[in-house]
């Protein structure tokens, strides 16, 4: 998802939408609602593998025709590699990253306010990614970027369910949102020509100051005691005071001092400078970043690694080319309960356990959305290592993990809040990223089945005029 600013179209982002996986039933319920019956047809809720699936998408046969369509469009996959020189991830070489600190494209007028906010915990929101996906038919979008955060509190996570579906009259508390920003060519913060390939340039503006702590937001709050370091809110000055910027403030206190010493003092001003660290912030987590141009730096140990996101053509993924004895990252997601389910109903039915109708209407839907789950899995097995899909077409749709948990269009995905047009779908994030993120298995970790992202199809301008639109972003969480 990069362009190198000469050609009028993205080489990485392909313009095409996802086909979403399709659903194998392994039984229709059965009119005779006798026991016997009942045990054969539970019997009969086969869920195929991966292998037997080949990577092919299992539909519905009323779905086929559809399904036929979707899959002759194309999909950029998104994969994530180590940041080997790290001005290529500095915000005039408008990078796609994962984890560490945003590159703005607009660099001075940032969200702001409760956008920054979790709408559950009010703790400032976390930088996931941020995808550069320029759009070659849109002057004034010669440069875009779509930017995700996220609250890493899964509490907060599980309670955004309940508001994702709300309108935005009912307010609903998101603790996940999606920035868009857009520029035309020649605009006052970057340069008309191509950055230089070797990283020796630098963004035509610097940006706002930035919150010592996360890196992320304006840093609109300034620390009483030392005057050098700048804040997005009283929660991030009290993690970085807590992480030891006491001690800077101490050394700073005594710097100021010692420019004015007391008669008999034999400490100059130049050695107490040295033990204040010059005067700069102490030594933030990622110092291979220090002064570099273009970069926002963090003292926060708490940040996700951060990677370049780097983006290839599914196509290029065939099923038959893939080697599927490295299957990569597998995230046990979505068929858990189903499995649980379904392998407590073998269980009943081997000790001759008799089943009630009710009993195989919940065995058929666990059936169903397992077999949606392993279908999902057949889809991803060519590129397992993938962590975004991308598409931005008219006809797009997500490649859903799972059957519940779905948006209706019609009433679910909100249009834009800008121009009041429709949005459509234009990423996704799959859940093998969690892996990359180095997220902990743990019940109170952060979790999805995936992330989805609806934005103004029309690529507005009047949402940007002030920096940054807002997107729709829908969460599936693992069952």
């Amino acid at each position: 998802m990069s362009r190198n600013n000469e050609s009028s179209s993205s080489s990485n982002v392909a313009a095409a939408a996802s086909s979403s996986a399709g659903i194998v039933k392994g039984s229709s319920v059965l009119e005779d609602e006798g026991a016997g019956g009942l045990v054969q047809d539970v019997a009969d809720l086969r869920v195929k593998s991966p292998e037997e699936v080949g990577g092919q998408d299992i539909v519905v046969e009323e779905e086929e025709e559809e399904e036929e369509e979707e899959d002759e469009t194309l999909v950029g996959l998104g994969f994530v590699q180590p940041v080997e020189q790290a001005w290529k991830v500095s915000r005039h070489h408008f990078p796609s990253k994962v984890g560490g600190t945003p590159a703005w494209l607009d660099p001075i007028n940032l969200p702001y306010g409760k956008q920054v906010l979790c709408g559950i915990c009010d703790n400032p929101l976390q930088f996931l990614l941020q995808v550069y996906a320029p759009l070659e038919d849109q002057p004034e979008a010669f440069h875009r970027t779509l930017y995700v955060f996220i609250c890493p509190n899964m509490a907060c996570l599980q309670q955004d369910q309940h508001h994702q579906r709300k309108q935005p009259a009912e307010k609903p508390c998101r603790s996940i949102r999606v920035f868009r920003s857009q520029l035309p060519r020649n605009n006052s913060f970057y340069s008309y020509s191509p950055p230089n390939p070797d990283g020796q340039d630098s963004p035509s503006c610097d940006g706002v100051a930035l919150c010592t702590w996360c890196g992320a937001w304006k840093g609109h709050k300034a620390c009483a005691a030392c005057k050098q370091t700048r804040y997005c809110s009283r929660n991030h000055q009290i993690e970085h005071w807590r992480a030891g910027h006491s001690g800077f403030c101490r050394q700073v206190q005594a710097a100021k001092s010692a420019s004015h010493p007391e008669p008999g003092s034999t400490k100059d001003v130049e050695s107490v400078k040295v033990e204040a660290g010059e005067l700069m912030p102490e030594d933030l987590h990622e110092p291979h970043k220090k002064n570099l141009p273009g970069i926002a730096c963090a003292a926060s140990d708490k940040l996700w690694p951060e990677f370049e996101l780097v983006v290839d053509e599914e196509y290029n993924y065939e099923a038959e080319d893939n080697d599927r004895s490295n299957p990569g990252p597998q995230m046990e997601v979505g068929q858990s309960r189903a499995k649980q389910l379904l392998d407590e109903y073998e269980r009943r039915r081997k000790a001759g356990e008799e089943f009630s109708a009710s009993d195989l209407q919940e065995v058929q839907e666990a059936s169903q959305e397992q077999q949606h789950w392993v279908s999902f899995q057949a889809r991803i097995a060519c590129a397992p290592e993938q962590v975004l899909r991308y598409c931005r077409s008219q006809d797009a749709k997500p490649l859903w993990p799972l059957l519940e948990g779905q948006p209706k269009k019609s009433t679910d995905i909100q249009p834009c809040s800008h121009c009041g047009g429709p949005r459509n779908f234009e990423l996704q994030v799959l859940p093998q990223l969690l892996y990359f993120l180095r997220v902990k298995n743990e019940p109170s970790s952060l979790d999805w089945a995936t992330i989805t992202v609806f934005s103004c199809t029309a690529s507005c301008t009047s949402g940007v005029s002030n920096g940054y639109a807002e997107e729709f972003a829908w969460v599936q969480l693992a069952a």
